[in-house]
């Protein structure tokens, strides 16, 4: 059944697992749930190439680049940030973020809200960048902080898919936050 969602709204469920892609087969980690989700932005990168010819845009072809975009959560917990942004502990009990940490490439899957039923989204082969947080005094009341993280994504290198939007009814949708499935077209 095709989604029938007029409008959707709402950004909970966030899972975050490893992407690995080895002789052309993709290994998707176990999902981890990071609690907090408040909103992705995720936009296409695309470049319009012209050429010009008889006083006229002759031919015109656009190129996909990918897709870039904000993360932004309440608070990225520290399992979050030693799996997948390469964190470490200190001997003194801090957790430090550490220059040039390696990290691994990763798919992100949630839910939105409609005014039907939910649909759920996963994006494939995602590079994380680093975690971005204001500190600000309290004032009258107190306003919450939140942390933001920059998210580039490729997408699968063999199918081409960037994200997959799955309904209630399809199969994805019941599996993709505890089994989520490699990126493949269907024949």
């Amino acid at each position: 059944m095709a989604n029938t969602n007029k409008v959707l709204f709402g950004f909970s469920d966030l899972y975050v697992g490893t992407y690995t892609e080895s002789n052309g087969t993709v290994t998707m980690g176990t999902p981890y749930h990071q609690a907090g989700a408040v909103g992705f932005s995720p936009e296409d990168n695309v470049e319009q190439n012209t050429f010009y010819a008889d006083n006229v845009a002759y031919y015109v072809t656009d190129t996909a680049g990918s897709t870039e975009g904000d993360l932004v959560v309440a608070k990225f917990d520290d399992q979050f940030l030693k799996d997948f942004l390469g964190y470490a502990e200190t001997t003194s009990g801090g957790l430090a973020q550490i220059k040039g940490a390696n990290k691994p490439k990763v798919y992100l899957a949630f839910e939105v809200q409609g005014d039907g039923d939910p649909i759920r989204v996963i994006y494939y082969n995602a590079t994380l960048g680093s975690v971005v947080r204001e500190y600000a005094t309290i004032e009258d009341s107190v306003e919450v902080q939140t942390e933001t993280l920059a998210v580039t994504i490729a997408g699968d290198n063999a199918t081409g898919i960037v994200k997959a939007v799955y309904d209630s009814e399809a199969t994805g949708y019941a599996t993709l936050f505890t089994a989520p499935p490699a990126p493949a077209l269907a024949p």
